[in-house]
């Protein structure tokens, strides 16, 4: 008993679902490409979507084409030939995987971030990322509870490279900005510190003229006034409030002091005569 063929109209139906399969896996590649790269499922995609697509084609071509197969000669060493929209199928796959190169072997990067003091000194947990500079792929990955960060599906063509990496977590800083990461193991060290803020202004008498050579000192941090009375040095950004206090000296000069705030704006010192009796002024501009 004859089995019965699909209609016309089901024939398009069935061309359409898969087309839109395979237009639906298009589309995945295309605007996550990065995320598919990574896990290294790009290849596998490509190849359901040619197949999605072939499939498509054929149904559709097959409402003015009939398939043909024959097949002579002994298991092995026989000829096998086919014919109408089977052939477009295997066109469609084949070409998809001829101009396509395969995926490339990839591996994985932990990146342990660490105080000054050592691997053991975990200073950031949970808090910050890192960004990651391969080139053309940017990656950026959150700081993890032992301060581990995970790059996933790193091609292996970037291995042995030294690769540029920043930090973004708010108040520290890396030690070696410019070190980078290399990509000779599974496994990196990153060492961190507490950021350092800016600290600069200018020493004068009461009259407004420049006082060089003054000795300012906060907490464990030292500098000299310029001749035109400027003075800058960085301390930390975490400096605790009891250490705030600048110390300024100079001779001739009545010794002062007074309190700051690093990465506040420039400041104005004012110093007074050395035995003349005068509420010191100090301004912050």
């Amino acid at each position: 008993m004859p089995q019965p063929s699909l209609t016309p109209l089901q024939y398009l139906l069935v061309a359409g679902l898969l087309l839109i399969v395979a237009l639906l896996l298009l589309g995945l590649m295309l605007f996550h490409a990065e995320i598919l790269v990574r896990l290294g499922l790009i290849g596998n995609l490509w190849y359901f979507m040619l197949l999605a697509m072939g499939l498509a084609v054929a149904v559709f071509s097959n409402l003015g084409l009939k398939s043909y197969s024959r097949y002579t000669g002994k298991v092995f060493g026989g000829m096998l030939e086919l014919g109408g929209p089977a052939v477009l199928m295997l066109v469609i796959v084949g070409l998809g995987f001829k101009f396509v190169e395969p995926p490339l072997a990839r591996f994985d990067l932990t990146v342990f971030v660490h105080g000054e003091a050592g691997p053991q000194a975990i200073v950031l947990r949970n808090q910050g990322a890192l960004l990651l500079d391969l080139g053309a792929d940017r990656r950026r990955e959150t700081i993890g509870d032992k301060g581990e960060v995970r790059f996933v599906g790193i091609p292996n063509d970037q291995r042995g490279r030294t690769v540029p990496v920043s930090l973004e977590a708010e108040g520290y800083e890396l030690v070696d900005p410019k070190a980078g990461v290399r990509l000779s193991a599974e496994t990196a060290y990153l060492a961190v510190r507490p950021a350092s803020l800016q600290l600069s202004g200018r020493v004068q008498d009461e009259k407004g003229r420049a006082v060089p050579g003054a000795k300012l000192r906060l907490s464990t941090y030292t500098a000299r006034s310029m001749e035109d009375g400027w003075f800058s040095f960085k301390v930390p950004s975490n400096l605790p409030i009891s250490e705030r206090t600048l110390y300024v000296t100079a001779p001739g000069f009545e010794p002062s002091h007074l309190q700051i705030t690093p990465g506040a704006n420039q400041l104005t010192v004012v110093l007074e005569k050395e035995y003349i009796e005068r509420v010191h002024q100090y301004t912050i501009r």
